[in-house]
């Protein structure tokens, strides 16, 4: 594996806080607009920004035909599979919650990479892998209904649907950064998720039953909103992972993984003087099993 250098731990620390904030972010956006509205929204504007900035340069961002499959596939995995189960995850559960499942992208990371980069695994780190599902299995299980949290147990498991789709791409993306570079990954993923979610946001207009909005499934926006789609596009869309694509480009699919124990840190603070959010103690021994399970699963890998 190539050497961490320190400018590669600073980029994968400012990726994370971008990541752990846009699940605060996300949640609150859910207070006016519908989940595919906000989607929407963040990947719309995030398209609409890079054609802005870019628009001399567009020409960079030819991908060879024999790649286009590869493109799809990749952007289907995420952003679009991937922001659909996070999204819907954020509006049914906690995002303290939320944040601690998608903890555990570095161990799907390591399956797929497994299956697709052929990268070795050892007893070690399949222990890892066990632990850290059973942690995943602790956290959900202990949560409890709320504003909050109005349906956490299919929050949670959209959520872990959302972490698989993010192990995926990780092994996806890591082929793709090694001939094309990260602000042409990131292009074409806010392109592809701009096309999917428009109509979906046009139907979840006309049939409020898909909104997230409790009630009627009106639209509200005001400025507060605004800037929450906002960071979401440019924070979150655009920045967020380009950090995360130049990072692939330079380390392998399990040292960038690992990095992400680092983003329910970052949402459990905020979650907590936002959104009074406090974990219960046993919640916390969960939180621990992932971590634990996630340093087995890199322990071997990381230091090879």
């Amino acid at each position: 594996m190539n050497k961490v250098r320190p400018a590669d731990i600073s980029i994968l620390i400012l990726m994370c806080t971008l990541f752990g904030l846009t699940f605060i972010a996300t949640k609150f956006a859910l207070e006016g607009l519908g989940i595919f509205q906000v989607v929407f929204g963040r990947y719309g504007t995030a398209f609409l920004v890079l054609m802005i900035v870019y628009r001399r340069r567009l020409h960079n961002f030819s991908i060879a035909s024999q790649d286009i499959k590869h493109f799809l596939a990749l952007t289907m995995v995420e952003p679009v599979g991937y922001f659909i189960m996070e999204t819907f995850g954020v509006r049914y559960s906690s995002p303290a919650n939320v944040s601690l499942i998608i903890a555990t992208i570095p161990v799907f990371a390591v399956i797929f990479a497994f299956f697709i980069l052929k990268e070795r695994l050892s007893l070690v780190n399949i222990l890892g892998i066990f632990v850290s599902i059973f942690g995943v299995y602790f956290i959900a299980a202990l949560q409890q209904s709320s504003d909050l949290a109005p349906r956490p147990v299919l929050g949670n498991f959209l959520t872990l649907g959302a972490a698989v789709a993010a192990g995926l791409y990780n092994s996806l993306a890591r082929r793709l950064t090694q001939k094309y570079s990260p602000l042409t990954l990131t292009y074409y993923q806010t392109f592809m998720a701009t096309i999917v979610f428009l109509p979906l946001a046009v139907i979840e207009y006309f049939f409020p039953v898909l909104s997230s909005v409790e009630g009627s499934g009106d639209i509200h926006i005001n400025a507060f909103i605004v800037g929450n789609v906002f960071f979401l596009a440019i924070g979150g869309s655009i920045f967020a992972y380009f950090l995360l694509n130049r990072a692939l480009s330079r380390l392998g699919a399990a040292q960038v993984a690992v990095f992400s124990n680092f983003i329910p840190v970052v949402t459990i603070i905020f979650s907590y003087f936002l959104f009074n959010e406090l974990l219960r103690p046993l919640q916390f021994v969960g939180a621990g099993c992932v971590l634990a399970g996630i340093y087995l699963t890199y322990k071997q890998k990381v230091s090879d």
